[in-house]
């Protein structure tokens, strides 16, 4: 039921929109600063891994109940 009220007032499928913000955010996410002494870069880097794989669960949970 939210997932079509949220599909009406944004006019955009939430599939699409969850799927588009994980590419996104596994873009950003790099690497190579897993293992940085820089700890600000570390922790940003680490949050910005949260966010992807966070919204991938969310891809993978939209598309189970559409099946």
């Amino acid at each position: 039921m939210s997932k079509g009220f949220i599909e009406k007032i944004t006019n955009e499928s939430l599939e699409k929109h969850i799927a588009e913000l994980a590419k996104n955010y596994r873009k950003e996410w790099k690497e190579e600063l897993s293992e940085s002494a820089k700890i600000k870069e570390y922790g940003f880097n680490e949050f910005i891994d949260g966010k992807a794989e966070a919204y991938e669960d969310c891809l993978e949970i939209i598309r189970e109940y559409n099946n």
